[in-house]
């Protein structure tokens, strides 16, 4: 093999949340490394990729798939990283990364480990580098786990401390004399059946929080009111002292008034995505003529990630331009269609979209619990915050996985004359079933210059359903 002249540089930062530790490393320090290592070995760093607020968990990090992209066409003779755990913290996943790389005739380099993992001694301390990286990440979600147990054992609340209590030093609840007789009025209207008149005297006397109907039930069904506190499916009753009694808690619980029908004028919300940074578009109604647009969420202001400048463009310019397109490739069919490989169903993809959608609440959740950090302690707390976005790391990986398989199962679509007469909801999901990809770029231009349209099943055979079976 020989002798790499231009490598690219890849650097990796785990979330953070904005916290600074011994643990953070920042971009700056691995990038000076990386490049002193080069400078040293006479290497050139054309382009530089960096990973920001990503866990070593899962490869499926954009900045490392790019470098491994380049290497397999030949872009690149390789990847260099400031330390092993950068490039990965799981076995598996980071082996399979390197035999793909020296299959391609590319070179891996680890600044700190100086390990050649090209020859047979080289491969196994790379092995066993890597089980320690997984050992030491495991240990952190042990860590917090066994945390969480021993808080719960000695009756400490895990999570925000509800209204009506205090939080003690050892974590545990005390009755909150302000706020606590209000909640117990609160649940006494609720179980008497009057609950508007509950929200009414919440807003009323707690007036510093938002007391929407759907807070209120959230509030009243918190079970930390019985004395209760719940970990990993474990209950400790008895944990501190209830504000209210079990047949009134019972009483005050009410259901929730059916969801509306909710409309979807937007029908490739969430299908769009945007070519600068490859976040997904949303509907917005922009410009001085609040005209219906799509819009990268990353240009959003309230957004908490990375920040793009973001594409926008037109809804009904760009909803004619695919819809067109699917009637084109599906021209052929006069009755409903169906693709005709078998692959992940949509079942299941959507369930792995619900575990993503469970994992970020529970992120978001945590980040924002601002007595967690004095109750868990710093170390402790970072270690539960890393372990939640390690969680979304996973299942967004589980989906990316099953997205392929998905892209290849039977899918059923309507007649294409009734296209033009479907309810946006009807039509998005037309679309779901049926477009790839649909990435839009920045600027102005035709929309065969903007827009990278791909649909679902393009170059596979697509019969009558009655012919499909």
């Amino acid at each position: 093999m020989k002798k790499p002249t231009q490598m690219d540089g890849y650097v990796r930062v785990s979330r953070r949340m904005g916290r600074e530790g011994p643990g953070y490393i920042s971009p700056e320090v691995q990038r000076e490394a990386i490049q002193r290592w080069a400078d040293y070995r006479g290497v050139t760093i054309p382009v530089w990729e960096t990973d920001e607020d990503e866990s070593g968990g899962t490869q499926a990090r954009p900045g490392l798939q790019r470098i491994l992209e380049r290497i397999d066409r030949g872009e690149t003779d390789g990847i260099v990283c400031w330390r092993l755990n950068r490039f990965a913290r799981n076995v598996a996943g980071a082996i399979g990364d390197v035999q793909r790389i020296q299959a391609s005739g590319g070179h891996i380099a680890f600044v700190e480990e100086d390990v050649d993992p090209t020859g047979p001694f080289g491969s196994f301390i790379l092995t066993v580098l890597l089980a320690v990286a997984t050992l030491e990440r495991d240990n952190i979600v042990s860590g917090w786990k066994t945390a969480k147990a021993r808080a719960m054992e000695r009756g400490a609340k895990i999570g925000p401390t509800p209204l009506g209590y205090l939080r003690q030093p050892d974590g545990t609840l005390q009755a909150d004399p302000e706020h606590a007789p209000i909640l117990v009025r609160a649940y006494e209207l609720a179980a008497a059946g009057d609950f508007a008149a509950a929200v009414k005297m919440l807003r009323q006397e707690v007036p510093e929080r938002e007391w929407k109907p759907s807070e209120v039930r959230r509030v009243l069904a918190n079970r930390s009111y019985l004395g209760e506190v719940h970990y990993a499916g474990s209950v400790r009753r008895d944990a501190h002292p209830a504000i209210v009694d079990q047949t009134t808690w019972e009483r005050a619980q009410t259901a929730a008034p059916p969801p509306a029908a909710k409309a979807l004028p937007y029908p490739l919300s969430g299908l769009a995505t945007c070519r600068e940074c490859g976040e997904i578009m949303v509907g917005t109604r922009g410009g001085r003529d609040r005209l219906r647009s799509y819009r990268c969420r990353a240009s959003i202001p309230s957004w908490k990630g990375k920040r793009c400048a973001g594409a926008t463009i037109l809804a009904d310019r760009l909803e004619q331009y695919v819809i067109e397109r699917v009637r084109s490739d599906y021209a052929a069919a006069e009755e409903h269609v169906k693709l005709t490989n078998a692959g992940t169903s949509t079942s299941e993809l959507e369930d792995a979209q619900v575990a993503v959608d469970a994992a970020e609440r529970e992120l978001e959740r945590f980040a924002v619990d601002v007595t967690a950090a004095d109750s868990l302690g710093p170390a402790v707390w970072d270690a539960a915050l890393q372990a939640r976005a390690d969680a979304v790391d996973a299942a967004r990986a589980t989906y990316l996985q099953l997205v392929p398989a998905h892209e290849d199962n039977h899918f059923s679509l309507p007649p294409l004359a009734v296209l033009d007469s479907l309810e946006p909801a009807d039509m998005h999901e037309v679309l779901r079933i049926t477009v790839k990809r649909c990435a839009v770029a920045r600027g102005r231009g035709t929309l065969e210059s903007r827009v990278v349209l791909q649909l679902h099943g393009e170059g596979t055979t697509v019969s009558p359903l009655k012919d499909a079976a």
